[in-house]
């Protein structure tokens, strides 16, 4: 279940013994479960029946009132109290249960600052619970440089810190935190002062109750080695996925299924990507030194008018989308390129809102912007509204949807605005746009992307990150752009086969650029 501190509680057997049985529990171990819900890792590792300390702390009064049911003792919980003052014994097992702030306890902060507690932590620590900007802001202070919007991976930076050497950590958390900008230095601490283990990553749905949109969930369980660091980075570590239910997650040391993919790192070499990335692809053109694709074009987002329904037009009523939306009056629409507005009352120009429905040339023109002088002057005004990036509308472009999709569909877009829901691709050397089309419309690309960012958005930061690579001659180059100039003459035509054949030959060409790189690295 979900609570109101998004929590999401740990209801699977299958993820609760694999993750206590990564912790090779030993008798004399003291453990914290720093978010413990409802207990259900509390229940598991009783079951091994080891004689142990657990510390169980929730900020939750009522998680912890359903825990006082399910281990079937009586005893009192404070909220705000030290936790070591409600104490029972089970199964040769130690409970001292407390409700507190796990990230802000000063007891769990003496122990940070005595280099560590606890020989073993687990847990399901809540991801995605709101921050308010009084509490970022103790946040941001307590753990300077860290993300403080985000809960798991604060608890995941705590909980480290509150091992002691030598000690075992295993948490199940979105698996963001591998890839994601905002996660860097979480990236650069956790390779520098563990070592890991081990890292599955799976569907949320595997997840009982939840099932998220933007990215898999993940099982990682890492050793803190803050004293010997060279260690670490000669660390080599294994990376779990495709897995098709949590009943696989037990055989993954032993005979896993075939269509569960395994990857190796050595936490140096993660060290070195871009960001500290993991990359999870069979094909690494990744390399120091690269020229990537933001060295090669600019890469923006586009416009918003503070509100859509008011200001945005719909061809017809059977658009994808539409709904809510005023049909356009096409008497109205005009084909001015200016930034300052079509001098008329009421004006519209041709506007790019979603994704298209085929590669190279967009052949629907579904969207309207109001766009008459008054109604610039508004936007320029408006706080809602965001003119951002100005300078690329109707300017020959690129785009692509930021929501991701199985396959990218890029388009060429020239004399229109752009929505910020599009990401921009506009060369800085008009002579590469054509390659620059091939090359957002091939396979290699389309892996890369979801290997930089697997979340559900193509934001610019992350277009901007894709690896680029030209043919070494510049005939190759030639004939690809020209080919490419083909395909989306053709497309216009309706000549969808001819475009189809050439889409092949240029794909094909493209992936041969990127695999003998990948080799020749």
């Amino acid at each position: 279940m979900k609570d109101s501190f998004c929590s999401y509680y740990t209801n699977s057997k299958d993820i609760t013994s694999y993750m206590v049985s990564m912790l090779n529990l030993i008798d004399g171990d003291v453990l914290l479960e720093p978010a413990v819900g409802e207990g259900a890792f509390v229940q598991e590792i009783l079951g091994r029946k080891k004689k142990i300390t657990i510390d169980a702390v929730d900020i939750d009064i009522n998680a912890l009132n359903v825990l006082k049911h399910s281990v079937k003792e009586n005893f009192g919980i404070d909220c705000n109290q030290d936790f070591f003052s409600s104490s029972i014994k089970k199964n040769k097992a130690d409970i001292r249960v407390g409700c507190a702030d796990s990230l802000l306890n000063e007891q769990l902060d003496f122990f940070a600052k005595s280099n560590g507690f606890y020989t073993k932590v687990v847990g399901n620590p809540p991801y995605g619970a709101w921050q308010d900007l009084d509490r970022r802001a103790v946040l941001k202070k307590k753990y300077d440089g860290a993300y403080v919007k985000e809960t798991y991976s604060l608890f995941l930076l705590r909980c480290i810190s509150l091992l002691k050497d030598g000690g075992v950590l295993s948490f199940i958390i979105p698996d963001t935190f591998l890839f994601l900008n905002m996660h860097t230095k979480l990236r650069k601490f956790i390779l520098n002062e563990t070592k890991i283990r081990e890292i599955l990553i799976f569907p949320s749905k595997f997840f009982p109750g939840i099932s998220f949109g933007y990215s898999n969930l993940s099982i990682i369980t890492l050793e803190k080695n803050s004293v010997k660091q060279t260690e670490n980075l000669n660390n080599r570590f294994k990376v779990f996925k495709g897995f098709q239910s949590t009943r696989e997650f037990s055989l993954v040391r032993k005979a896993s299924p075939k269509h569960v993919k395994k990857y190796q790192f050595k936490q140096s070499d993660v060290l070195k990507n871009d960001n500290h990335r993991l990359l999870l692809t069979d094909n690494q053109p990744f390399v120091d030194g690269k020229v990537v694709l933001g060295d090669v074009a600019d890469i923006v987002t586009g416009f918003y008018s503070g509100d859509n329904k008011k200001f945005i037009r719909v061809a017809n009523e059977s658009v994808k989308g539409s709904k809510g939306y005023d049909v356009v009056d096409l008497d109205k629409v005009y084909n001015s390129i200016s930034l300052n507005g079509v001098d008329k009352d009421e004006a519209y120009v041709p506007y790019i809102k979603s994704s298209s429905l085929t590669k190279y040339c967009r052949l629907e023109g579904d969207w309207f912007v109001r766009w008459d002088k008054a109604t610039i002057q508004f936007y320029n005004e408006n706080k809602k509204s965001r003119f951002q990036n100005s300078s690329f509308y109707f300017k020959k472009g690129i785009g692509m949807p930021m929501v991701k999709s199985s396959v990218i569909r890029a388009f060429l877009m020239e004399g229109m605005v752009f929505d910020q829901s599009i990401v921009g691709i506009f060369p800085k050397d008009a002579n590469k746009f054509y390659y620059l089309l091939a090359l957002m419309n091939s396979d290699i690309v389309n892996e890369l992307i979801h290997v930089i960012n697997p979340t559900a958005n193509n934001s610019s930061n992350y277009v901007k990150r894709i690896p680029y690579l030209e043919p070494n001659n510049k005939e190759d180059f030639d004939d690809i752009s020209e080919k490419t100039k083909n395909i989306f003459e053709a497309m216009k035509k309706g000549d969808l086969e001819k475009a189809r054949e050439l889409h092949e030959l240029v794909n094909g060409r493209i992936s041969g650029i990127y695999k003998s790189f990948s080799l020749s690295a």
